[in-house]
């Protein structure tokens, strides 16, 4: 009789085992469809979540350059450089982050030095024997670069263009920007600019100590060099890689990266997979091989705090993250109601109709996914297993069904033998432990150690190295090389040759350079004190006045 018993439990066990089974398998839900949304990589939803935030800044410095005489080079008027940059919302009320090299307009290492290189390349198209780091270093050394104010600093316009579209779009506004404040490479590489805005699209700067080696990036900025061989766009290029390690430059920290930089992107983000800012685009090295270089996060907070600017996300911001939260989870309804809800107080947020219309496409072809109880709360009898309401009651009536059923049958069998009933409940198998993805650990790889790279770009143009300070001979007699003397300074400087009264180009590659100023041969009498002025002086050294 024990055996009857014993075969008639397992028989009620494996039935109740069969029945959840079964309904497990139908409650299981299936892996997204291939090419949904909801198989976007980490890197497109981090750089979809950037996005609204990037800004493109533009800068416009004007200057006089002169030289040891009081002789301003240009015929005596302005020089106007232009300039390019990334930057990106950090406050709703109209902050925005950049790289400290792309408003630097007062250290050596600023916008002085492209001033001064601008005059030299002219100066050495006029006479090619001289060398162009030489007669650079020489500039920076001697000449003056200043405002329209004698001595003062060099006079610039920075302007944001905001709400840049998509694709080949070219729509956005450019609105004026001024400086808050800002530290130069040499000191971290980290500028905080101010628009009139209180919606601008933010983004969150990473409060942690440091990047760990090994992190996964990804750099965004509009690099200057691809405007030269594609379609204008305001569309910024994003850049993955991952925190090679930390350096130092000058004694100052920098993130060394893999994720490629060029003239243009300083300025921008670099994120992690998260969408959180752990560094500013700041530097890189030209070669064979990626030498990038970001600036760490923890320079911007420290200069947001000492200006009383708060990292915040705007209301916008937020409803833009949720909508892209439905929209790459599958709930496609649930997207295209939010980002409706952005546009009716944000109508021309270029990334919340991109991902609207795209919503609309995915409902069309996906349909919405259906939602799941989350796997890290309580769940109620419900919801277990993730199922339906009906599903779980129908699993339960069946299952209940067949062990009461079976426990009757073992009564009546007993009552036939005249003995007591013996009931026994069948044991339900162990719950299975719930899957997940093992943790993956790249292999080690060996140190590649390559030669020691050139110094880092900071800014459009590559930044030469500096030479020693010149000799005062002519000739090296070591190197026998053209050592730049200021007697060659004003050869270089002396007009060129007339034909009919029209000024003849030296050399075809002079057409179109930067014109020189010509040396007057006499003097003349300043029309506010009446002291001499020396040939061709733009500014009266007694009184400063600006002459004719």
């Amino acid at each position: 009789m024990t055996g009857t018993f014993a075969r008639a439990a397992a028989a009620l066990a494996a039935a109740a085992t069969v029945t959840l089974a079964a309904a497990g398998t139908a409650s299981a839900q299936e892996s997204p469809p291939a090419g949904s949304p909801q198989q976007a990589s980490a890197t497109e939803k981090a750089a979809a979540e950037v996005r609204p935030a990037i800004v493109y800044l533009t800068s416009t410095y004007t200057a006089y350059v002169g030289d040891t005489d009081g002789l301003y080079f240009n015929q005596g008027q302005p020089i106007t450089l232009t300039g390019t940059c990334t930057g990106f919302g950090v406050n709703p009320n109209g902050y925005i982050a950049t790289a400290g090299h792309c408003v630097d307009t007062t250290t050596p290492e600023g916008i002085r030095r492209d001033f001064v290189t601008t005059v030299a390349q002219d100066l050495v198209s006029r006479d090619p024997s001289l060398p162009l780091n030489d007669v650079i270093e020489y500039g920076m050394a001697n000449w003056s670069v200043e405002g329209q104010a004698k001595g003062s600093p060099v006079d610039v316009q920075y302007a944001a263009v905001i709400g840049s579209g998509t694709g080949s779009s070219t729509d956005g506004t450019s609105v004026p920007a001024r400086l808050v404040d800002f530290r130069p490479n040499s000191q971290g590489d980290v500028a905080l600019l101010k628009i009139e805005s209180t919606d601008l699209p933010s983004v969150d700067v990473d409060k942690g100590t440091s990047a760990a080696i090994g992190t996964p990036v990804l750099s965004i900025g509009y690099p200057a060099s691809a405007d030269a061989v594609t379609d204008v766009t305001l569309e910024p290029s994003n850049k993955d890689g991952q925190v090679s390690t930390t350096r130092t430059i000058g004694s100052v920290p920098f993130y060394e990266t893999s994720a490629s930089l060029s003239p243009g992107m300083s300025g921008g983000p670099t994120v992690d997979l998260e969408g959180d800012v752990i560094g500013i685009n700041s530097a890189y090295v030209q070669g064979d091989q990626a030498f990038n270089f970001i600036a760490p996060a923890t320079g911007l907070t420290e200069l947001m705090s000492r200006n009383g600017v708060q990292n915040q996300l705007g209301p916008n911001d937020t409803l833009y993250r949720e909508a892209l939260n439905d929209y790459y989870t599958g709930h496609y309804s649930d997207a295209i109601a939010a980002f409706d809800r952005l546009l009716l107080v944000d109508p021309d947020h270029a990334q919340a109709k991109q991902f609207k219309t795209e919503a609309a496409k995915a409902k069309e072809r996906f349909g919405d996914a259906v939602t799941a109880a989350p796997a890290d709360q309580p769940q109620s009898g419900d919801e277990i297993l993730g199922m339906t309401p009906w599903v779980f009651w129908t699993v339960v009536g069946g299952g209940a069904a067949v062990i009461v059923g079976g426990i009757a049958l073992l009564l009546v069998l007993r009552r036939r033998k005249g003995g007591a009933a013996q009931v026994v409940t069948p044991a339900l198998p162990a719950p299975r432990p719930t899957d997940g993805y093992a943790a993956w650990t790249p292999g080690a790889q060996g140190p590649n150690l390559p030669q020691r790279p050139a110094a880092p770009v900071w800014g459009p143009q590559p930044m030469p190295a500096r030479p020693a300070a010149p000799s005062t001979s002519g000739v090296d007699s070591e190197a026998q090389t053209r050592i730049v003397t200021p007697a060659d300074i004003v050869a270089a400087q002396r007009p060129a040759p007339t034909v009919n009264g029209s000024s003849v180009p030296a050399t075809a590659a002079e057409e179109g350079a930067t014109t020189v100023v010509s040396v007057p041969t006499t003097s003349i009498e300043c029309g506010t004190c009446g002291t001499t002025v020396a040939p061709g002086a733009v500014f009266c050294s007694t009184c400063g006045t600006r002459q004719a």
